[in-house]
This record gives C-alpha cells, sequence and structure tokens, in this order.
C-alpha cells in the first residue's frame, strides 16, 4: 500500500524530532534527526558549515511505497542533490508528463532559488535510499567572482532568482571527480574545527565541478541528447562488453569495434549516458568491486588488486583513496 503525505506531513516528522536530535559532540552545529519509523527507517544529517552553506544527508528504507505532494514554495538557497541509492522520481504537478529528475543511483539534480511550482515525489523502492545535497545561498558563490562589478559569468547568471521566478531546474549524471569528493565528505576522517575545516572545502568543490559542467552545458560544450536510440543502446552494449573482464580490457578501438561504433561516437556516447569517459568507467567500476570485495571477503589488499585488473598494488592503492578518502586497508578494517 502507498503512503501518502503532504509536503507539510513528510518535514513535520523532523520538526517532531528535534528534541531527540543528536549533535556531534564535538561540533554542535552537525545535528542528526531519526525519520519517522512509521513512514521510514534512517536518520537525516545536516551540518551548518558557515552562514548560507550547508550539508545534508538522508539515508533511510521506506516502510512502503511512498508518495509526497509537495505545495508551491519559495526557495532562498540554491541546492546541488546527489542521488547515491534509491530509485523513484520528481514531478512537476503542472507537468506530469515531464520528470523532474530521475531519483536513481548515479544521478545529480540542480534547483536555483526561486518559485518552486507544486511537486509529486514517488518514491517506490523499498530497498534503502541515500542522498547528499549541498544547499547554499547565491551570496556563496559571489567571493569567487572574478570581476569588479560582483556579477556572476551569464552563463551561471541563471542559478540566481527573484521570489518570482520558476526555479531552474537540471538533471545530470554523477562524474567521476564529483563521485570522489561525495566519497571523501561521507568518509570524513577528521573531528570538530578540522572537520568542518575539512567539509567546507569539500562542500565548495563539489559545487564547483557542477557548475564546470553547468557552464560547459551552457556553452554546448556538452551536447545534451545527442544520440539517437540505436546508438545509446549500443553504448550500453559497449559498458557491458568493457566490463565482462576487468582483468583484460579490450582497448578503445576494439571495444567501439565490437559495439558497432566508431571511436567518436563510443566517447561521446559515454560522456551522455554515464558523464564519464570509457575508461573513467571502467577505473570507477574497478575500484566499486574492490571495496565490495574488502567489505564481504577476507581477502589481501594485493590479491583485490590483481582481480580488478591493477598490476601494481601502490597504483590501486592510490587510485582507492583519491576515489573513497582513505586506503583500502582502512576501508576493510572499518567493516570488521
Amino acid at each position: 500500500m502507498t503512503i501518502q503525505l503532504t509536503g507539510k506531513e513528510f518535514d513535520e516528522q523532523f520538526q517532531e524530532a528535534d528534541q531527540q536530535a543528536q549533535r556531534d559532540p564535538s561540533d554542535k552545529l552537525d545535528v542528526t534527526y531519526k525519520f519517522d519509523a512509521r513512514i521510514s527507517n534512517g536518520q537525516r544529517r545536516k551540518v551548518y558549515l558557515r552562514e548560507g552553506l550547508s550539508l545534508r544527508t538522508d539515508i533511510h528504507q521506506i516502510r512502503d511505497s511512498l508518495r509526497v505532494n509537495f505545495p508551491e514554495r519559495i526557495c532562498n538557497n540554491i541546492y546541488f542533490r546527489f542521488s547515491l541509492s534509491g530509485q523513484g522520481q520528481e514531478l512537476f504537478a503542472s507537468r506530469p508528463n515531464e520528470a523532474l529528475s530521475p531519483c536513481v543511483a548515479g544521478k545529480y539534480r540542480i534547483v536555483s532559488n526561486g518559485l518552486q511550482p507544486q511537486m509529486i515525489g514517488d518514491y517506490l523502492d523499498t530497498k534503502p535510499y541515500s542522498f547528499l545535497g549541498v544547499y547554499f545561498c547565491p551570496s556563496v558563490l559571489y567571493p569567487f567572482v572574478p570581476s569588479t562589478d560582483g556579477k556572476l559569468p551569464k552563463n551561471l547568471q541563471h542559478l540566481v532568482r527573484s521570489s518570482s521566478e520558476e526555479a531552474y531546474v537540471r538533471s545530470g549524471n554523477i562524474q567521476l571527480m564529483m563521485a570522489t569528493v561525495l566519497q571523501q565528505i561521507l568518509h570524513c576522517p577528521y573531528h570538530g574545527m578540522i572537520k568542518r575545516a575539512y567539509l567546507e572545502s569539500k562542500a565548495i568543490e563539489l559545487v564547483a565541478l557542477v557548475l564546470d559542467h553547468e557552464i560547459a552545458i551552457q556553452q554546448e560544450d556538452i551536447k545534451k541528447d545527442t544520440l539517437k536510440p540505436e546508438q545509446l543502446e549500443r553504448v550500453h552494449y559497449a559498458r557491458e562488453i568493457l566490463l565482462r573482464d576487468l582483468r583484460n580490457p579490450p582497448s578503445l578501438e576494439e571495444l567501439a569495434h565490437q559495439a558497432g561504433l566508431n571511436d567518436f561516437l563510443l566517447k561521446r556516447g559515454f560522456r551522455q549516458a554515464f558523464g564519464t569517459t570509457v575508461f573513467g568507467e571502467l577505473r570507477s567500476h574497478r575500484l566499486e568491486m574492490a571495496k565490495q570485495l574488502l567489505a564481504e571477503q577476507n581477502i589481501s589488499v594485493a590479491e583485490v588488486a590483481h582481480q580488478i585488473g591493477y598490476a601494481s598494488v601502490t597504483s590501486f592503492t592510490k587510485a582507492f583513496k583519491r576515489q573513497f578518502g582513505l586506503s583500502p586497508r582502512a576501508h576493510q578494517k572499518n567493516c570488521r
């Protein structure tokens, strides 16, 4: 049975939980709330980094399919939200056939400030959902403006809107560098003041990466929906081929040939479908596989490196730490 809530009812569960909120002993501005167990099992964590800038993570598992009707509202913050697991969709009520954003792993969403129309969120997956969001006021961007007039570059000005303008919304694929920073935030090894400095720097880095992608889109360096459906299907087939044998993956030319594409379409297709390069996708998959092996099996770091196709344990260790913010051994120790 689908649970139906208004946006107010959904938000009230955290207001009611405020008295029982857990605060980090070393940081009173790092607060964790529990979801209402009648709706979902899990928690929401908010870290208030400085005025106008905060991080939020939601990790929870809904008890049943959930539909939330969010009313029209004015948003003062810009936010970037990254979906790490779970499956659902969110729609503007005025555009029921147009998905605002599929809430699926590997996708991110930009929402500017301004007027956000009534929205319907359908969360269908009873497996765990996890999101990480960066919320910031437009004023956070202005110190980085490289001009004396204080104006954002033209290809970013659409992110700052008045309360009467409809919010700008765009979805995209989480790219490798974004994924790396997300993992570093989630596995922050510091506490107190050092933690806050680290998380603030990573939040700003994440904002910079998304804005760089946004500028590229606005400049039409990245084309959306440029491949035909049959070509996109071949790109997904190419990914299957690429990941079949992590120790001996095909070369770019071999992969293009086997998938029935030329090099140019293959590279462009991977950027469009997965937000990364061919071998960026291979590297990311190898490291995710390594993470899983280290967590689930009694296996040495050297054996894991060999299984996923790294000839050097040193190279594997560096790549793993760059991706997840900690060494393979530290990750394995944390999982035991």
